[in-house]
């Protein structure tokens, strides 16, 4: 059995994650800030820094969701076009798949696991009602229905039948997983936000979300959801130096310009004191 390029699924990895980061973070909440007429003053790999008008509640829900509800739409779309656009060539699907995979596990950790602990973007969402424990409520339903719904469906649309594959699925479980932590904690090295206390510390915060996608492997690879139209020919990765210098490209932009930020934090309230 044909096994999957090492450095090309490494590359397909990455590129998928920093696209889903820069969705929730630059398009999400730095775009969604900005047309709710907040200034925008920084934006980096973790957060977007934003002069806010707290008397603005429909901008700041805006803000707020705008990251969760960017990675809705864009995963969404992946998915579709994974489903419906067929036949791809198997570096495109594991594209697709991977994009709309680490969506899937942003939203429902936003909406469930943040949610619960408090302090992050649907809590502060959930802040600017009136009923809070009522909204408290159906953004936890709306999180059990995504996390179970859309777990079934993205790996219907593209995970073929893996018994006697098993190796192929961790590879393509595994691997993606260790390269967005890799690249995510390299892009923290110099931001201004990785050696805070730990109650703003970016870098720990990350580490929280790396539980997510290691859950996620493991929920894959016990209970792997499949169907039996997709071809095996889907998850086996050739070589391909196209993918291969994109992602290289792309990961050096993300940890070294997009890491440290583009514009100021200067005034940042977690960098005062």
């Amino acid at each position: 059995m044909k096994k999957n390029n090492l450095l090309t699924l490494i590359a397909i990895s990455a590129l998928s994650w920093i696209l889903v980061n820069i969705t929730h973070e630059f398009v999400g909440h730095a775009g969604f800030g900005m047309l709710s007429g907040f200034k925008l003053n920084a934006v980096n790999t973790t957060t977007a820094y934003l002069d806010i008008n707290w008397d603005n509640f429909i901008g700041l829900r805006l803000l707020q969701i705008g990251g969760v509800l960017m990675n809705f739409i864009t995963g969404l779309i992946a998915l579709l076009i994974l489903k419906f656009k067929k036949p791809l060539n198997s570096q495109i699907a594991l594209f697709l798949w991977l994009f709309a995979s680490f969506s899937f596990i942003i939203i429902v950790m936003n909406l469930i696991s943040v949610t619960l602990i408090g302090g992050g973007d649907l809590p502060g969402f959930i802040s600017t009602f009136k009923n809070q424990v009522n909204t408290k409520i159906i953004v936890l339903i709306i999180g059990l229905f995504v996390m179970i719904a859309g777990y079934i469906i993205i790996q219907k649309s593209f995970m073929p039948k893996m018994k006697g594959h098993r190796s192929i699925l961790l590879s393509i479980t595994l691997i993606p997983v260790l390269t967005v932590i890799i690249v995510q904690t390299l892009s923290l090295v110099k931001s201004p936000f990785a050696w805070l206390p730990p109650s703003q510390n970016h870098l720990l915060a990350s580490v929280f979300a790396y539980f997510h996608f290691l859950l996620w492997v493991l929920v894959v690879n016990i209970a792997p959801s499949s169907s039996h139209t997709n071809p095996i020919e889907n998850v086996l990765i050739g070589k391909s130096m196209f993918w291969i210098t994109i992602g290289i490209i792309v990961v050096l932009f993300y940890i070294f310009i997009l890491g440290p930020g583009i514009g100021s934090f200067e005034g940042h309230p977690s960098l005062q004191g």
